[in-house]
């Protein structure tokens, strides 16, 4: 079980954790999340042979709160999620808002959902079946030495009424529009590999193309918006995300600011001036003499985030419901651990 401070207090980077005792591991598994049946047949019969560790299927956010608190009576000391984006955000929400540990145990993240952006930021790297291979291994006392990597979390707070949302990731504007276009694509896509990254590439370039080429390919986004207590007039948006990741991608850090707020804030007004040249700035996060909110594009690190918009967002790739008469208010949430290997 774990003790506080056990895994030391940084506020980020790696802290080791070794092998010089067996862990309790608790398993979360979404067979809905995107994985082929493969993948989790895969995963499901390496659980067979460790009968010790504890595992439930989950699909809803219901189902999430339900085992997690299965699993704190249980006395997990790591807590491995075996889905996508939205899995983990509904997971990070429970842990934070209903905080069934007593201490939060540290999160072993699977790539086992169609996008897994959260994953391949903080998780451990690999197919689900031979990453919890290794998780399972170095729970037992063998295998490689663990790290431990501690990283901020958003809190999406929509009004009073409302319960408040955790994650890593808050998008806006013309990213939730194309969000919104993967989903309908990948619902009629009939192969596997189209469902995935590949498919999700195209997506986005079709509209990177047709931006770069003048088209109204996205609507624009009226927002108003207030960084740290200062006040933007309401304007037109193309793009607009809050997050705690480092990275997006492989090779893409689209953030620039050198302030010392633990949110990443990145902003881009619809019909930004020289964007071909600007974008392989942005996607590096390398300041360039076009990167500049004279021409459209914003980045700072923040701390409080108040947006007041009529469309709808998203957190992780879940649709947040358009907000009511109150505004959007994204803020630091607290910090989450991540076990890598």
């Amino acid at each position: 079980m774990l003790v506080k401070n056990e895994i030391g207090c940084a506020p980020s980077g790696f802290e080791p954790w070794g092998t010089h005792r067996q862990r309790r591991v608790g398993i979360l598994l979404n067979p809905r999340s995107g994985t082929t049946r493969s993948g989790f047949d895969a995963c499901s019969q390496l659980l067979t042979q460790h009968k010790q560790v504890i595992h439930r299927e989950v699909v809803t956010p219901e189902d999430i709160a339900a085992a997690l608190v299965e699993m704190a009576s249980q006395q997990v000391d790591v807590l491995a999620v075996c889905g996508g984006d939205g899995t983990v955000q509904a997971t990070l929400t429970a842990l934070f808002h209903t905080k069934p540990f007593d201490v939060r145990p540290p999160l072993a993240l699977l790539a086992g959902g169609t996008t897994n952006m959260t994953a391949a930021d903080v998780g451990i790297a690999g197919k689900p079946a031979p990453a919890l291979q290794r998780l399972l291994a170095w729970s037992e006392g063998s295998g490689s030495v663990g790290h431990i990597e501690r990283r901020g979390v958003l809190r999406v707070d929509r009004g009073p009424d409302c319960t408040p949302f955790f994650g890593m990731f808050f998008s806006a504007a013309g990213i939730v529009q194309v969000t919104r276009a993967r989903w309908d694509t990948r619902r009629r896509a009939r192969s596997h590999v189209m469902r995935g990254a590949l498919g999700t590439a195209l997506t986005v370039g079709r509209y990177v193309l047709g931006l770069a080429l003048r088209r109204r390919v996205v609507e624009p986004t009226s927002i108003a918006i207030r960084l740290d207590g200062q006040t933007f007039d309401p304007a037109d948006y193309l793009a607009l995300f809050i997050t705690t990741l480092v990275r997006l991608s492989p090779g893409i850090y689209p953030y620039w600011g050198e302030e010392a707020g633990p949110l990443r804030y990145t902003a881009v007004a619809y019909q930004p001036r020289h964007l071909l040249l600007a974008t392989p700035s942005l996607l590096r996060g390398k300041p360039n003499r076009y990167l500049t909110p004279e021409f459209g594009y914003t980045s700072k690190n923040i701390y409080e985030a108040v947006l007041q918009l009529e469309a709808e967002c998203a957190l992780d790739g879940q649709f947040i419901d358009k907000p009511t008469q109150h505004p959007l208010m994204i803020t630091y949430g607290g910090e989450a651990d991540f076990l890598r290997l």
